[in-house]
């Protein structure tokens, strides 16, 4: 099984979930790949085939929202050694402003 899943009886599956593994019959026949995102007419054929249970993809939460304050913070306890206005210091400039957009979550611009 890849990430987290729940196993949901197929009375409580809705269309727009996802399968976390192959869902086999009792003969060993693959009905369904991993991965695939379930429809009505899926599911109603996974009930005719004996299947009572489905593995079911759990959604992983989003990470919280970062905190500029908290991320400048760091990144000044990090860059210590350098100033930010030292301009003779460019490389290590760049490489702050990189980590510095990768962490607020912004657009890296070159």
């Amino acid at each position: 099984m890849s990430g987290p899943f729940q196993l949901t009886p197929l009375a409580e599956t809705r269309p727009g979930m996802v399968l976390s593994d192959v869902v086999r019959d009792d003969k060993g026949n693959v009905l369904l790949a991993q991965g695939v995102v379930l429809t009505e007419s899926m599911l109603a054929s996974l009930g005719r085939h004996g299947i009572e249970v489905l593995p079911i993809l759990q959604a992983v939460p989003a990470p919280p929202p970062a905190d500029p304050e908290a991320i400048q913070a760091r990144l000044d306890h990090l860059f210590r050694q350098q100033d930010r206005d030292d301009l003779g210091d460019w490389a290590t400039g760049i490489l702050r402003r990189y980590v510095e957009d990768y962490r607020l979550q912004r657009e890296v611009t070159p």
